[in-house]
């Protein structure tokens, strides 16, 4: 009896378990989330507007790439300059203020983010 009971409960976990991970993937389309370009927090985003904004950036954001490699070298080092680090770490916040105002100029407006678990929306669940 106690066997059959600790198979039934394993069983309903296992179920529980497949439930919720199917129920958390409900609707997943292109991005994280599964928002895409359809952030509930912002709206709908042009999927080509979004694709000449990626394009005419990608200088900006491989040079942002770039300097966040450099400033965590000089963050490595035994003894870091911060100097240097306090340099780059201004260039970097020249490069994210270019970055939004791009973003402006394309309409996709203040305060969206451009980094690591940022897309077109700060929401935490786009892109």
């Amino acid at each position: 009896m106690k066997k059959t009971f600790i198979i039934a409960l394993v069983a309903l976990f296992a179920v529980a378990l497949i439930g919720a991970t199917s129920y958390a993937w409900k609707g997943a389309g292109p991005g994280y989330g599964g928002y895409g370009y359809n952030c509930p927090g912002y709206g709908s985003v042009d999927p080509e507007k979004a694709q000449k904004f990626y394009t005419d950036t990608a200088s900006l954001r491989q040079k942002m790439l770039q300097i966040r490699g450099e400033l965590a070298q000089l963050y490595a080092q035994p003894n870091p300059d911060w100097n240097a680090i306090t340099k780059k770490e201004q260039e970097l916040t020249q490069l994210r203020v270019e970055m939004q105002k791009k973003a402006q100029e394309y309409g996709f407006g203040y305060g969206h983010g451009f980094g690591r678990m940022h897309g077109f929306g700060n929401c935490g669940r786009c892109w």
